[in-house]
Protein backbone atom coordinates (compact mmCIF):
# COMPACT_ATOMS: atom_id res chain seq x y z
CA UNK A 1 0.00 0.00 0.00
CA UNK A 2 1.67 3.30 -0.91
CA UNK A 3 2.57 5.38 2.05
CA UNK A 4 1.39 8.79 1.56
CA UNK A 5 2.70 10.01 5.13
CA UNK A 6 6.11 10.37 3.10
CA UNK A 7 5.01 13.15 0.96
CA UNK A 8 5.44 15.67 4.37
CA UNK A 9 9.03 15.27 3.89
CA UNK A 10 11.20 17.33 1.73
CA UNK A 11 13.84 15.27 1.64
CA UNK A 12 15.47 11.82 4.05
CA UNK A 13 16.84 13.96 7.02
CA UNK A 14 13.50 15.37 8.14
CA UNK A 15 12.24 12.08 7.66
CA UNK A 16 14.67 10.49 10.34
CA UNK A 17 14.29 13.63 12.43
CA UNK A 18 10.08 13.08 12.61
CA UNK A 19 11.14 9.96 14.42
CA UNK A 20 13.67 11.49 17.27
CA UNK A 21 12.03 13.64 20.29
CA UNK A 22 13.77 16.36 22.45
CA UNK A 23 14.16 13.90 25.10
CA UNK A 24 16.21 11.65 22.67
CA UNK A 25 18.93 14.42 22.80
CA UNK A 26 18.81 14.78 26.23
CA UNK A 27 19.39 11.29 27.29
CA UNK A 28 20.97 10.35 23.89
CA UNK A 29 23.13 13.33 22.97
CA UNK A 30 24.71 11.96 20.01
CA UNK A 31 22.74 12.53 16.69
CA UNK A 32 24.55 9.05 15.53
CA UNK A 33 23.40 6.77 17.85
CA UNK A 34 19.48 8.65 17.39
CA UNK A 35 19.83 7.53 14.35
CA UNK A 36 20.68 4.07 14.79
CA UNK A 37 18.26 3.38 17.27
CA UNK A 38 15.29 4.83 14.89
CA UNK A 39 17.02 2.18 12.03
CA UNK A 40 16.52 -0.53 14.40
CA UNK A 41 13.36 0.22 15.03
CA UNK A 42 13.29 1.04 18.50
CA UNK A 43 11.17 4.10 17.83
CA UNK A 44 7.94 4.08 16.57
CA UNK A 45 6.02 0.98 15.27
CA UNK A 46 5.32 2.63 11.75
CA UNK A 47 7.65 1.25 8.81
CA UNK A 48 11.13 2.96 8.66
CA UNK A 49 12.73 3.23 5.46
CA UNK A 50 16.36 3.13 3.98
CA UNK A 51 17.35 6.36 2.08
CA UNK A 52 16.53 4.61 -1.51
CA UNK A 53 13.41 2.77 -0.26
CA UNK A 54 12.44 6.34 0.67
CA UNK A 55 13.36 8.13 -2.06
CA UNK A 56 11.57 5.26 -4.36
CA UNK A 57 8.54 5.59 -2.16
CA UNK A 58 7.95 9.20 -1.93
CA UNK A 59 8.47 9.47 -6.00
CA UNK A 60 5.86 7.18 -6.67
CA UNK A 61 3.67 9.38 -3.76
CA UNK A 62 4.51 12.51 -5.56
CA UNK A 63 3.61 10.61 -9.10
CA UNK A 64 0.56 9.87 -7.79
CA UNK A 65 -0.32 12.89 -6.56
CA UNK A 66 1.02 14.72 -9.48
CA UNK A 67 0.09 12.79 -11.89
CA UNK A 68 1.79 13.71 -15.43
CA UNK A 69 1.20 12.44 -18.96
CA UNK A 70 3.84 10.41 -19.43
CA UNK A 71 2.61 8.29 -16.61
CA UNK A 72 0.01 6.96 -18.56
CA UNK A 73 2.41 5.34 -21.55
CA UNK A 74 0.56 2.00 -22.29
CA UNK A 75 3.02 -0.66 -22.66
CA UNK A 76 1.16 -3.03 -24.65
CA UNK A 77 1.63 -1.10 -27.59
CA UNK A 78 4.74 -2.90 -27.72
CA UNK A 79 3.17 -6.20 -28.73
CA UNK A 80 4.00 -6.68 -31.87
CA UNK A 81 3.57 -10.79 -31.50
CA UNK A 82 1.56 -13.22 -31.22
CA UNK A 83 1.19 -15.00 -28.40
CA UNK A 84 -2.43 -15.41 -27.19
CA UNK A 85 -1.49 -14.97 -23.54
CA UNK A 86 0.27 -11.79 -24.37
CA UNK A 87 -2.77 -10.59 -26.53
CA UNK A 88 -4.92 -11.30 -23.87
CA UNK A 89 -2.91 -9.17 -21.50
CA UNK A 90 -2.47 -6.34 -24.29
CA UNK A 91 -6.51 -6.06 -24.65
CA UNK A 92 -7.26 -5.55 -20.99
CA UNK A 93 -4.35 -2.73 -20.16
CA UNK A 94 -6.17 0.27 -20.48
CA UNK A 95 -9.19 -0.88 -18.42
CA UNK A 96 -6.59 -2.10 -15.95
CA UNK A 97 -5.01 1.32 -15.78
CA UNK A 98 -8.05 2.67 -16.01
CA UNK A 99 -9.62 0.67 -13.10
CA UNK A 100 -12.85 -0.24 -15.03
CA UNK A 101 -11.89 -3.99 -14.44
CA UNK A 102 -9.50 -5.53 -12.23
CA UNK A 103 -7.62 -8.51 -14.00
CA UNK A 104 -5.51 -11.35 -11.62
CA UNK A 105 -3.01 -13.20 -13.42
CA UNK A 106 -2.14 -16.98 -12.31
CA UNK A 107 1.18 -18.31 -13.56
CA UNK A 108 3.28 -21.48 -13.10
CA UNK A 109 6.65 -21.67 -14.68
CA UNK A 110 9.04 -24.23 -14.03
CA UNK A 111 12.88 -23.90 -13.15
CA UNK A 112 15.78 -24.86 -13.87
CA UNK A 113 15.93 -27.37 -11.02
CA UNK A 114 12.94 -28.81 -12.23
CA UNK A 115 10.47 -27.21 -9.67
CA UNK A 116 7.95 -24.84 -10.35
CA UNK A 117 7.02 -21.24 -8.70
CA UNK A 118 3.64 -19.94 -9.36
CA UNK A 119 1.91 -16.75 -8.37
CA UNK A 120 -1.37 -14.71 -8.67
CA UNK A 121 -0.37 -11.37 -10.12
CA UNK A 122 -2.29 -8.05 -9.87
CA UNK A 123 -2.16 -6.69 -13.11
CA UNK A 124 -2.79 -3.24 -12.25
CA UNK A 125 -0.68 -3.31 -9.72
CA UNK A 126 2.19 -4.76 -11.11
CA UNK A 127 1.86 -2.48 -14.65
CA UNK A 128 1.70 0.86 -11.93
CA UNK A 129 4.53 -0.59 -9.99
CA UNK A 130 6.64 -0.47 -12.94
CA UNK A 131 5.38 3.19 -14.36
CA UNK A 132 6.74 4.72 -11.30
CA UNK A 133 10.16 2.53 -11.29
CA UNK A 134 9.03 0.80 -7.52
CA UNK A 135 10.78 -2.24 -5.78
CA UNK A 136 10.60 -5.28 -7.54
CA UNK A 137 8.82 -3.66 -11.00
CA UNK A 138 8.33 -5.84 -13.87
CA UNK A 139 9.49 -4.32 -17.01
CA UNK A 140 6.08 -4.32 -18.72
CA UNK A 141 7.49 -3.16 -21.78
CA UNK A 142 10.13 -5.71 -22.23
CA UNK A 143 7.35 -8.59 -21.45
CA UNK A 144 5.50 -7.08 -24.55
CA UNK A 145 8.23 -6.59 -26.26
CA UNK A 146 9.14 -10.74 -25.55
CA UNK A 147 12.46 -9.47 -24.34
CA UNK A 148 11.80 -10.83 -20.80
CA UNK A 149 9.06 -13.34 -19.33
CA UNK A 150 6.92 -12.48 -17.23
CA UNK A 151 7.42 -14.55 -13.67
CA UNK A 152 6.08 -15.14 -10.40
CA UNK A 153 7.89 -13.42 -7.24
CA UNK A 154 7.53 -13.56 -3.69
CA UNK A 155 6.06 -9.70 -3.82
CA UNK A 156 3.22 -10.22 -5.73
CA UNK A 157 -0.38 -11.25 -3.79
CA UNK A 158 0.07 -14.97 -3.73
CA UNK A 159 3.58 -16.73 -4.40
CA UNK A 160 4.48 -20.27 -3.83
CA UNK A 161 7.82 -21.96 -4.11
CA UNK A 162 7.20 -25.08 -4.72
CA UNK A 163 10.85 -26.07 -3.99
CA UNK A 164 11.42 -24.74 -0.74
CA UNK A 165 7.22 -25.34 0.14
CA UNK A 166 7.40 -21.71 1.21
CA UNK A 167 4.03 -19.43 0.33
CA UNK A 168 4.02 -15.73 0.32
CA UNK A 169 0.53 -13.87 0.71
CA UNK A 170 0.50 -10.29 0.19
CA UNK A 171 -2.33 -7.30 0.50
CA UNK A 172 -1.55 -4.78 -1.72
CA UNK A 173 -3.82 -1.33 -2.76
CA UNK A 174 -6.12 -3.51 -4.11
CA UNK A 175 -6.91 -6.72 -2.61
CA UNK A 176 -6.65 -8.60 0.52
CA UNK A 177 -5.57 -12.34 0.23
CA UNK A 178 -8.56 -14.34 2.32
CA UNK A 179 -8.29 -17.87 2.98
CA UNK A 180 -12.19 -18.70 3.19
CA UNK A 181 -12.93 -21.60 5.50
CA UNK A 182 -15.07 -23.50 2.30
CA UNK A 183 -14.37 -21.79 -0.73
CA UNK A 184 -10.62 -21.68 -0.24
CA UNK A 185 -8.01 -18.42 -1.51
CA UNK A 186 -9.84 -15.46 -2.93
CA UNK A 187 -9.09 -11.75 -2.54
CA UNK A 188 -11.43 -9.25 -1.79
CA UNK A 189 -11.47 -6.08 -3.73
CA UNK A 190 -10.48 -3.19 -1.99
CA UNK A 191 -12.68 -0.92 -3.71
CA UNK A 192 -15.89 -2.55 -3.83
CA UNK A 193 -15.42 -5.32 -1.40
CA UNK A 194 -16.56 -7.73 -3.63
CA UNK A 195 -14.90 -11.60 -3.31
CA UNK A 196 -12.82 -13.05 -5.99
CA UNK A 197 -12.61 -16.88 -5.65
CA UNK A 198 -10.03 -18.51 -7.61
CA UNK A 199 -11.67 -22.24 -7.88
CA UNK A 200 -13.57 -23.59 -10.44
CA UNK A 201 -16.30 -24.91 -8.61
CA UNK A 202 -19.76 -23.02 -8.18
CA UNK A 203 -20.29 -20.64 -4.91
CA UNK A 204 -21.58 -17.58 -4.14
CA UNK A 205 -18.91 -15.31 -5.20
CA UNK A 206 -18.80 -16.96 -8.76
CA UNK A 207 -20.34 -14.19 -10.26
CA UNK A 208 -18.04 -11.37 -9.54
CA UNK A 209 -15.56 -12.96 -11.68
CA UNK A 210 -14.86 -13.98 -15.10
CA UNK A 211 -12.47 -16.60 -15.33
CA UNK A 212 -10.31 -17.16 -18.72
CA UNK A 213 -7.82 -20.02 -19.30
CA UNK A 214 -5.50 -19.59 -21.94
CA UNK A 215 -3.13 -21.69 -23.84
CA UNK A 216 0.10 -20.05 -24.64
CA UNK A 217 3.20 -21.04 -26.60
CA UNK A 218 5.15 -18.72 -24.49
CA UNK A 219 3.75 -19.45 -20.90
CA UNK A 220 2.13 -22.71 -21.37
CA UNK A 221 -1.23 -21.78 -19.66
CA UNK A 222 -2.35 -18.50 -18.18
CA UNK A 223 -5.18 -17.96 -16.48
CA UNK A 224 -6.68 -14.75 -16.05
CA UNK A 225 -9.33 -13.68 -13.64
CA UNK A 226 -11.41 -10.28 -14.58
CA UNK A 227 -13.38 -8.31 -11.81
CA UNK A 228 -15.88 -5.50 -13.08
CA UNK A 229 -14.95 -2.87 -10.57
CA UNK A 230 -18.28 -1.61 -9.08
CA UNK A 231 -17.93 2.14 -9.05
CA UNK A 232 -19.73 4.31 -5.85
CA UNK A 233 -22.22 5.99 -6.84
Amino acid sequence: MTDFSIAKFNNYQEYLHSFTTVEDFRYLPFHKTVTTLTKLGYREHRTFYEEDEFLNVKKQVEQLLNPTVSAQIYYSQYFKGSDPALWALAEREHVNVQQEISTIIFLEISGRSGFSKSGYIDFEASLRNYRFKGPNAVDWRAVFEEQKMLRPQPSDIVFYDWKTRKIFANDNDNYTVVAHPEHGLMFTHKGDHKNIPVTTKKNPFSSNVRRSMIRSPLYGFMILYDHHVRKKT
